[in-house]
């Protein structure tokens, strides 16, 4: 009986990791299909259970990205799609913005995640490149991990839109 039991939980087990595959080679054409639609090569690929097992373990080291893995899907995607228009405005700016440096004056966390990275709110002294000063106020989403690259007093590279000064990104620090 026993072992009628085990093979029927085996059987089960293998068709749902079969759906499993199959939803997610579904999801990763759609999602091949639109990065290539942004000019993108992208093809996700199924996990090995050694990356699945390296990512359960960075997730129990960031308490953010677990709380955003127990959201609700709908909710999970949504947070996905809104950093991955954070993501698209800064490359916008690398790509057609003009060229700036940068100062980080003040660095205020919002209180709030986006995809399991904190945002923040970012005073910055911005001069552009023709000499001419300005503050500029911009929100500011990073890895927990990486915010101290973003201390007051640090140096940046920056992109801003010239039709928009108020529109800045920053980028890589400068030494």
């Amino acid at each position: 009986m026993f072992k009628k039991i085990r093979d029927k939980i085996t059987e089960a087990t293998q068709q749902g990791m079969a759906r499993g595959a199959q939803d997610f080679q579904q999801h990763a054409e759609q999602f091949r299909q639109a990065a290539s639609a942004q000019g993108h090569d992208i093809t996700p690929q199924l996990p090995t259970p050694h990356l699945a097992a390296q990512a359960y373990r960075n997730v129990a080291a960031d308490p953010e990205m677990a709380a955003f893995l127990a959201l609700p899907m709908p909710e999970q995607l949504r947070q996905q799609q809104e950093l991955q228009a954070y993501g698209t405005e800064l490359r916008r700016l690398y790509d057609t913005g003009e060229k700036a440096a940068l100062v980080i004056r003040a660095l205020e966390p919002t209180g709030r995640t986006v995809a399991g990275q904190a945002q923040y709110t970012a005073t910055l002294d911005v001069t552009r490149a023709d000499g001419m000063m300005y503050r500029a106020v911009t929100p500011l989403i990073t890895p927990q991990a990486t915010i101290q690259q973003y201390a007051p007093g640090t140096r940046h590279e920056a992109r801003l839109d010239p039709a928009d000064p108020a529109k800045v990104a920053v980028f890589g620090p400068i030494a």
